[in-house]
């Protein structure tokens, strides 16, 4: 991609993650995005659709970002160090999160994230014998639905424990799935 868009989609980004904090995701228009990002509101146009736009793309991006920090190879395995991982990371980054979570009336925080919580428990199912993973759908989405409600309850009650404790009151809960993952 030209850095002069990747500048400008950058821009884009930062206006609108601000005018997040200020306004909320309802009050923001396209229009006080070009106006934070000082261009014209056509130029906002030629890189998206609408502020719906903006919003799903800076998810992607955040989810993204969260995966990767939290992982030495581009998967998280149910290991308790990923775990502490994810917890530690959103812990720093708090704020960020907090806002998406809380701006997320349309539900596409939390269905990308569990799309993407989807795919790492895919891989880290895949290696567990087939009588802890007899039903793949069933155990996937019991782990990644628990673990995102947890993720959510934690973000929305304003880290009520800290990243060590919450990880290890939810390890205690996978157990019986993190013994059969080569460590």
């Amino acid at each position: 991609m030209d850095r002069r868009v990747q500048r400008t989609r950058k821009l884009i980004f930062k206006s609108f993650m601000d005018l997040l904090r200020e306004k909320g995701f309802e009050k923001i228009t396209v229009n006080d995005i070009a106006e934070r990002a000082d261009i014209n509101r056509g130029t906002v146009y030629l890189h998206f659709l609408d502020k719906y736009d903006i919003f799903e793309k800076c998810i992607d991006i955040y989810i993204e970002e969260l995966l990767s920090q939290c992982s030495d190879h581009e998967e998280i395995h149910l290991q308790e160090e990923a775990m502490r991982k994810v917890f530690l990371y959103l812990e720093e980054h708090i704020d960020l999160y907090k806002l998406l979570h809380e701006n997320d009336k349309y539900g596409m925080f939390r269905k990308k994230f569990t799309n993407a919580l989807l795919g790492q428990v895919g891989i880290a199912m895949a290696v567990m014998p087939e009588e802890i993973a007899t039903s793949y759908e069933i155990a996937s989405q019991f782990l990644v639905n628990g673990l995102l409600g947890v993720i959510e309850w934690w973000i929305g009650n304003d880290m009520p424990c800290n990243a060590e404790e919450a990880t290890e009151k939810l390890l205690a809960f996978l157990k019986p799935f993190t013994d059969y993952i080569p460590k």
